[in-house]
């Protein structure tokens, strides 16, 4: 910005000011200190009224840095960064456990799953096979007892 104003001109300048004050365009330290310059210069200069001058609203956060060189915001800010990285430790643990006791769950379960359906099927049909082809042969030997008694 200093590059493109020109100081010769203080109506310019003077006007250039006026619109950064409507269009809130500087809202950081360095912003305000810049402005603050503009302010100072143009009280300088003979042929602008300081009623003409608008004096600087501050809008953003600016915090003071106090003798630890932090500010209290930002403790207050890291210490809920803190509690919430806390809570989301915890939960993140409470989420595992509770994940792996429905792993232990499923694998000491006798019942099928999606994991193991098909091979519980087979067994069951396997075993079922194997059942009827017992009482088929139990009940041909009772067949055929019974037709050599006759």
């Amino acid at each position: 910005m200093k590059a493109r104003i020109d100081l010769e001109q203080p109506d310019k300048v003077l006007h250039i000011y006026k619109r950064m004050l409507e269009q809130k365009s500087f809202q950081t330290q360095v912003g305000y200190a810049y402005m603050r310059e503009l302010q100072e210069y143009l009280r300088a200069m003979p042929q602008i009224a300081n009623e003409d001058i608008a004096p600087i609203r501050v809008y953003a956060d600016l915090r003071v840095l106090d003798a630890s060189g932090t500010t209290e915001s930002l403790r207050k800010e890291n210490g809920k960064a803190k509690q919430s990285l806390r809570r989301s430790v915890f939960l993140n643990i409470a989420l595992f456990l509770v994940i792996g006791a429905l792993f232990a769950l499923m694998l000491t379960s006798s019942s099928p799953t999606v994991l193991n359906y098909e091979k519980e099927l087979v067994n069951r049909y396997s075993a079922w096979e194997e059942e009827l082809k017992e009482r088929e042969s139990a009940v041909l030997e009772k067949e055929r007892a019974l037709d050599g008694d006759d």
